[in-house]
């Protein structure tokens, strides 16, 4: 077999490789509201082939999750790119530790054993690191610590001080190039410039491939002219795309896509490693105490749960799904019939639109040229095929002299609106800005852009509150109270144009809405009732609201008396419960006498005692035989029997009490009136 010469090979190869990349150019780009874009190359290769594409550092980990590949005759091989080893890991490797950023004194540390040539000035040794040391150095009655280095030559031991030294050279030509590695691998973890992938196709003969991947990308964003004139309303619509990337747009097939598809990133360029416990090689039980306890000890560490196991694996979570995008397509197979609508500028719309499952694509129809870094704004929307009517916009909350011209705009185009800026010009001039929600076929908003100077509103609110009923059941009573509020809207139209306008009144939970019987729209937060205005006239809106509120009282509180003699003064009251009440009153009234009494006999007690002791006290320093103290002894033994007395009429009045108060509670809560 005839040799071929290996600069021949490695040329050829290079040749292949610079054919088969140019085989395959961005041929479509489609770009998502959520941020990121779909990027697909197509072309031709012949063979076995390896395509490189190159993309940034920060890039690799959407290509890894999202690439796809196809190869249409032939079979996809592996995808190869540069590992991304963690530095922790990759400077652990090294026979010099880094990572921690090592001082001198650290470094040499770590070196000791090898032989270096160390330099002080002029002079230099040669030798083997034993290590370093601080030592106390005093020096004019100042103490200093200094770092030496020792060293051992062929000459013996020298200690060289760290701060004479200018230089320090690895004699070992292979630490000497792990120490160069592990600074290289520093610097690679700072480099962000491109990393390749290399794409292999394995196959025949010339065949159709493809590569499609997912990057982060500038949201695209829309904005509209809306021409308002008396005529149908014209709506304009650009989409704003940024090229960011590193590489030219040249005639790409764009699509624009608005919805939110879920998106996220995920490491998958950085290795990971699962943690793994470290257990020991099973030894031989010695026989010595010692020995054995250490072996327990070993044992101990073997005790290492699964739970405890799985809480420290490093987990990896399942990878996201490509962009719903088929690669592989052929150009003519993806294009569409667009529906053009042209204004008297003569302005087409570039794109034409259709629903994608949940989202909405628009697909540009003319190739696309973005050179890198660079923006261009694409007409997507240019149609007439839309309702809607100038209207009066009034907010309060907004402004509340004044409503919010507006325009009420019915998408009819069958087209899917992204939410954007929105210019309106009305009668050939500006009129003002607007913002346009998401707007859906055949769905309607309304775009307010201006303030309408030329009507007014004045409001005027009064409320009101109406008893309508009491009722008593299980011991409480239920006082039904009827509010109201009227709104009176007086709106004036100061121009010689008639007027429609929309009052927007707030839905508050818990209020129906009295008058107008209906409103004319409804939506999540408000009423809308329209009022029409002929030029210079004025008229007047009324919206009523009514609220029931239900206030309720314990009858078996013992401050609820005051309450009971308010309700016993309502217009609306029920005999029934009119009577319960008065009973109610005349009951806890007679426990009141008693309480009171109670309360009386109580205080004359003690108003015994206390007399009782200063007679005592005055009778210590009398005679037994003195007529006064006598005289003290028969009011003592009267005193006695009148607190013997009280005491049994307060025992008597406690029971009245209680069986009154139980009496109360029975009737309280059987009742059941109203």
């Amino acid at each position: 077999m005839k040799r071929i010469p290996l600069l021949v090979v490695a040329f050829l190869a290079l040749a292949a490789l610079t054919a088969s990349a140019a085989d395959l150019p961005l041929s479509r780009v489609v770009l998502f509201s959520t941020g990121v874009g779909y990027f697909q190359h197509d072309g031709t290769v012949d063979g076995d082939a390896t395509v490189p594409l190159s993309f940034r550092v920060d890039q690799i980990n959407d290509i890894l999750k999202s690439l796809v590949l196809m190869d249409q005759g032939g079979t996809v091989g592996p995808v190869t790119y540069a590992s991304r080893e963690p530095l922790s890991k990759a400077l652990a490797a090294f026979s010099i530790n880094l990572g921690d950023n090592p001082s001198l004194y650290q470094l040499l540390l770590r070196l000791r054993g090898s032989e270096a040539q160390i330099s002080l000035g002029r002079d230099s040794l040669r030798g083997l690191i034993l290590g370093v040391e601080s030592q106390q150095v005093t020096v004019k009655d100042t103490t200093e610590t200094l770092q030496y280095l020792n060293l051992l030559t062929d000459k013996g031991l020298h200690s060289l001080p760290l701060n004479k030294v200018t230089a320090v050279k690895l004699t070992d030509t292979q630490l000497n190039g792990e120490l160069n590695a592990a600074l290289a691998a520093l610097a690679a973890a700072r480099d962000t410039t491109k990393r390749e992938v290399s794409l292999s196709f394995l196959g025949e003969g010339q065949r159709l491939v493809s590569a499609a991947y997912l990057l982060e990308t500038p949201v695209w964003k829309t904005t509209y002219r809306l021409v308002v004139d008396g005529k149908a309303p014209y709506l304009q619509g650009w989409a704003l795309v940024e090229n960011t990337s590193d590489s030219d747009w040249t005639d790409v097939e764009m699509a624009l896509v608005s919805g939110r598809p879920v998106s996220f990133t995920q490491n998958l360029y950085e290795p990971l490693y699962a943690y793994r416990p470290n257990v020991p090689v099973a030894l031989p039980i010695p026989v010595a105490p010692r020995i054995a306890e250490g072996t327990l000890e070993a044992e101990q560490q073997l005790a290492f749960g699964p739970d405890k196991f799985d809480n420290l694996t490093a987990k990896i979570g399942p990878a996201g799904a490509a962009g719903a995008m088929a690669p592989g397509m052929a150009r003519a197979e993806r294009k569409r019939a667009a529906e053009f609508s042209v204004d008297d500028s003569g302005v087409l719309a570039a794109a034409s639109g259709e629903r994608v499952g949940e989202l909405f694509q628009y697909d540009i129809t003319q190739p696309v040229t973005i050179p890198r870094q660079k923006s261009a704004m694409i007409p997507i929307i240019a149609t007439d095929k839309l309702s809607g009517e100038k209207v009066d916009l009034y907010n309060a909350q907004s402004n509340a002299q004044h409503p919010l011209s507006a325009f009420r705009l019915k998408n009819t185009s069958g087209l899917h609106l992204m939410a954007g800026a929105l210019t309106v010009f009305d009668g050939g001039a500006y009129a003002g800005d607007a913002l346009l929600d998401d707007l859906a076929p055949g769905d309607e908003r309304l775009v307010t852009y201006a303030l309408d100077l030329g009507t007014e509103v004045a409001t005027d609110r009064t409320d009101e509150s109406a008893e309508v009923g009491f009722r008593i059941d299980g011991g409480v009573v239920f006082f039904s109270l009827r509010r109201t509020f009227t709104l009176t809207y007086t709106l004036k139209n100061r121009t010689e144009q008639p007027k429609t306008v929309l009052v927007e009144q707030p839905i508050m939970s818990g209020w129906k809405l009295l008058a107008p019987e209906k409103p004319a729209e409804i939506t999540a937060s408000y009423y809308r009732f329209r009022v029409a205005l002929a030029p210079g006239a004025a008229e007047k809106l009324v919206v009523k609201f009514e609220q029931p509120v239900v206030q309720t009282a314990a009858l078996l509180e013992e401050n609820v008396t005051p309450k009971i003699t308010m309700y016993l003064q309502s217009k609306v009251i029920s005999p029934e419960v009119k009577a319960a009440l008065q009973e109610i009153i005349k009951r806890r009234a007679a426990i009141a006498d008693v309480v009171e009494q109670r309360t009386r006999k109580q205080a004359r007690l003690a108003e015994i005692g206390k007399e009782q002791e200063r007679i005592r006290q005055n009778m210590a320093q009398l005679d037994r035989n003195s007529d006064l103290y006598k005289k003290y002894v028969e009011k003592l033994t009267a005193q006695e029997d009148e607190f013997d007395a009280t005491r049994a009429d307060i025992a008597q009045l406690q029971d009245q009490e209680k069986k009154l108060s139980e009496h109360l509670d029975q009737y309280i809560r059987g009742l059941k009136i109203g």
